[in-house]
């Protein structure tokens, strides 16, 4: 990204956004090793990379029935920008209901294939998913001329799953704090400059960046909306 590509506080908008599960979500996991298993940990939040994709109308989802593999990038999230025009931070859910579902391999019968390869296939498998009424909050960043609507959907998946209403949309007032702070919000460690973060706490592993659940920056971004404050890292498309 050059430096003409670059924009000032002053030139964009931020919003503060709650949005809400209409249906079911798969969510991602952490694999822990303990003692002779593994624990399977789910993890509260959303990477920004398929938030940004969903905020220009694309169906996230990594199948045959979208175009989300065509999209695939490989640099940074707020690399985007100057083509999207938005970006959004990860989504923290903050209201969670989880969901088990129980799923069967239809036209499979695993005694043709066990003396071909000595295992059998399974024919049922558990699931974990998001269930509906699980919240979530972010927040998205837009040029000036643009505005976010009060209301909007945003499809992280195909057919049905993964659809997500924005019940709270809230213009905030953003200042940047040119001093050591500590964010305790998630981000994406490849959207900030190096030069501005000192440690960080991964949880999320991500071709398009990983996810920290918080780090200490050298300055960041002071988020308020009706007395609510909110400290995010610059994200480097934004001069400072």
């Amino acid at each position: 990204m050059t430096t003409d590509e670059r924009y000032s506080v002053d030139e964009l908008r931020f919003y503060l956004v709650e949005l809400e599960l209409h249906s079911i979500m798969w969510f991602s996991t952490i694999a822990q090793p303990h003692l002779s298993t593994f624990i399977q940990t789910p993890l509260p939040l959303v990477h920004n990379y398929p938030l940004i994709l969903a905020l220009q109308g694309h169906i996230v989802e990594g199948s045959y029935i979208s175009r989300y593999n065509e999209y695939k990038r490989v640099e940074p999230p707020a690399a985007m920008f100057s083509e999207a025009l938005v970006y959004a931070y990860p989504m923290l859910l903050d209201r969670v209901f989880y969901k088990k579902l129980l799923l069967s391999m239809s036209e499979s019968d695993y005694l043709v294939y066990k003396p071909q390869t000595r295992l059998s296939i399974p024919l049922m498998a558990t699931y974990n998913a998001f269930a509906p009424g699980t919240r979530g909050r972010t927040v998205i960043v837009v040029t000036r001329d643009r505005k976010l609507p009060e209301e909007f959907y945003l499809r992280l998946g195909a057919k049905r799953y993964g659809v997500w209403k924005a019940v709270y949309v809230r213009e905030a007032h953003v200042e940047v704090v040119n001093r050591s702070v500590e964010v305790s919000s998630p981000f994406n460690v490849a959207d900030v400059s190096p030069e501005t973060l000192k440690s960080s706490l991964v949880v999320l592993r991500h071709y398009a960046g990983d996810i920290a659940l918080s780090g200490v920056f050298t300055r960041a971004l002071d988020i308020r909306v009706n007395g609510e404050r909110i400290l995010k890292p610059i994200p480097f498309f934004i001069s400072v």
